[in-house]
């Protein structure tokens, strides 16, 4: 297929029946610079899915306080949350409802998922670097890979040799511009310029791709920066081993929009809270997950499993968890005392995780021995003890989570299959169902475990609070990790 014929398709496309009249009356309202609330309220009012998409947003976590009133108007929501921000959203809402409705290809919702993680990706690397409005990066997610919905409009038979010829070793993008003479990106950008969308807009779906995220310029235009990493960090979700430069993405995503050590790891769990909020309004299935893979920390550990609770469950465990990282935060700053930031810390394991029993030991290089060091949840301090194991594979995952620096999901703990993994002597100490391991690293090398189960002969332990467990760790990392205050003078 030649270009010319690509680009024929997109300006059928660009005349369909479908193209909402609000959304061209929208890009007028947002055009007139005589505008008001009540021009855009009266231009949405006109579409009755848009209407109640735009106040399921605003009443939304994303938006909306647990104090503030629900918002049941859209006039409301302009006062709410403010004339420019209802109008993006309105925009991609309504563009993006129309994109999943040109195609028939069942790839349209492997697309549809990619895009609604690249949105919450980019509305969280927006929000923490403050480099753009949040929506309007949430809103540039959503509709970045357009373009492959051309592509599908234009020849389903094509794409599937492009998918083919991928997983036969040949690059995405070379194989797609070879079948159809254009990449999506360029396809896309000439679809929003016949859609007359934002230029801002039409420039990161056009040019998403002419980055190289690991190795950018010194200074890029704020929302190309963000669609381009939160596109490569979506389309990175395999982990490691499939993707053993992601650490590096995540790094240079950070130091190009001026995002501090201290707040990368808050980039993950507010993305997960925004995709589940943005599911619920657009009724996108995100599935499971696990069809992305995971996404990892710089230390190459897993940060973020597939939730198996529920959308509310996991907005507010990290709600709650981003709470704690901040009291975390303003006590390093503030000079408290490591212990009491660690005793937070694990008691964060027991009330926002749901472990019944927790433990913090430290690792005693000289003796090669785990040793106790603080406990928390009922039955933590009786434990304690008897988990002062030798630092060797003998004592299964827990020693072996500090050996391997890795992390260790042992459910089903006495299953037979797992063989000596579990540890014999882990397991006749706790009792338990099933246990989680997780090393506190620091550039010196592993310096705790935080062992964690659901109390003897209790719940086992879900993937879900091993995978946070990490999180915590990295806290712990943290703390351990800080210089020591100057005393006052």
């Amino acid at each position: 297929m030649s270009t010319a014929e690509v680009y024929a398709q997109i300006e059928k496309m660009g005349k369909l029946p479908s193209l909402p009249r609000t959304l061209l009356r929208i890009q007028e309202v947002a055009r007139d610079d005589r505008s008001s609330a009540d021009d855009l309220a009266d231009c949405i009012l006109r579409d009755q899915a848009l209407t109640m998409r735009v106040l399921k947003v605003v009443n939304s976590s994303m938006y909306r306080c647990s104090s503030d009133d629900e918002v049941g108007t859209v006039s409301r929501a302009v006062i709410r949350i403010g004339f420019e921000t209802v109008r993006n959203l309105s925009l991609g809402l309504s563009v993006f409802d129309m994109m999943s409705k040109l195609s028939r290809s069942p790839w349209l919702a492997e697309i549809a998922r990619h895009s609604l993680v690249t949105a919450g990706l980019a509305q969280a690397l927006a929000r923490i670097s403050g480099r753009m409005p949040p929506e309007e990066a949430a809103v540039t997610g959503l509709l970045h890979d357009v373009g492959k919905v051309v592509l599908l409009e234009c020849s389903p038979a094509l794409m599937d040799q492009v998918l083919a010829d991928e997983e036969n070793g040949e690059p995405y993008l070379d194989a797609e511009r070879r079948h159809f003479g254009i990449g999506h990106a360029r396809a896309g950008r000439r679809l929003a310029a016949r859609w007359q969308l934002p230029l801002e807009l039409q420039q990161a779906i056009g040019d998403h791709h002419d980055i190289d995220p690991l190795d950018p310029p010194r200074e890029l235009e704020p929302s190309l920066a963000v669609i381009t990493y939160a596109d490569a960090l979506a389309g990175c979700f395999a982990g490691p081993e499939d993707c053993p430069q992601q650490p590096r993405i995540i790094n240079k995503a950070a130091r190009l929009l001026g995002i501090p050590p201290s707040r990368r790891d808050d980039i993950v769990p507010e993305a997960l809270g925004i995709i589940s909020e943005l599911a619920k309004v657009l009724g996108i299935e995100t599935g499971d997950l696990r069809d992305y893979g995971s996404l990892v920390n710089v230390e190459g550990g897993v940060l973020v499993a597939p939730p198996s609770i529920t959308a509310d469950e996991v907005a507010t465990r990290t709600a709650r968890q981003l709470e704690l990282y901040r009291e975390v935060g303003r006590g390093i700053g503030a000079g408290t005392a490591q212990r009491e930031l660690l005793q937070m810390i694990i008691e964060g394991a027991v009330k926002i995780l749901g472990f019944e029993r927790v433990v913090l030991l430290r690792v005693d290089r000289k003796e090669k021995t785990l040793r106790p060091w603080l406990t928390a949840g009922a039955g933590g301090e009786e434990l304690a003890p008897r988990l002062e194991l030798p630092l060797s594979r003998t004592s299964g995952a827990l020693a072996q989570a500090v050996l391997e620096r890795r992390t260790f999901h042992v459910p089903m703990a006495n299953n037979e299959a797992y063989g000596d993994l579990a540890g014999k002597d882990v397991l006749a100490a706790a009792r338990c169902t099933g246990f989680a391991a997780t090393p506190v690293g620091t550039p010196d090398g592993v310096v705790a475990v935080i062992y964690a189960d659901g109390g003897a002969d209790g719940d086992d332990v879900l993937a879900e609070q091993a995978t946070e467990l990490e999180g915590l760790a990295m806290q712990a990392a943290l703390v351990v990790g800080a210089p020591a205050p100057v005393p006052a003078t």
